[in-house]
């Protein structure tokens, strides 16, 4: 999805240059940057997934990261987008957060 979006807003920012557009090179920049926070937040889950898969604590810990961020961003589309995948996002990361700080988890990953 952040390539996606990297590229979609290179194609914009392309399209205002072409046309002395300010709004679109200024809207396709802010696009472009928005796929780059995306990117970089996919790459830190793939991280975190094989820190899970390989029972490291350093996983453990990317992982309540991610779904903290995961909580913010659920918190902040609520108020913008759906109201229904709002709820979904924040009980699923409600349910990972949960799961990731029960007793035998945490042992697991050498935290308890």
């Amino acid at each position: 999805m952040g390539i996606s979006i990297v590229f979609l807003g290179g194609l914009i920012f392309a399209s205002g240059v072409v046309t002395e557009s300010p709004e679109a090179g200024g809207g396709g920049a802010v696009i472009s940057g928005l796929g780059m926070v995306a990117l970089i937040l996919g790459v830190i889950g793939l991280i975190a997934s094989y820190g899970l898969f390989a029972l490291k604590g350093w996983g453990w810990w990317l992982a309540i990261l991610w779904t903290v961020l995961n909580i913010i961003h659920g918190i902040v589309t609520f108020f913008q987008d759906g109201i229904v995948i709002s709820i979904l996002s924040l009980l699923i990361s409600g349910l990972i957060l949960y799961y990731l700080n029960k007793s035998n988890v945490k042992r697991a990953f050498g935290l308890a």
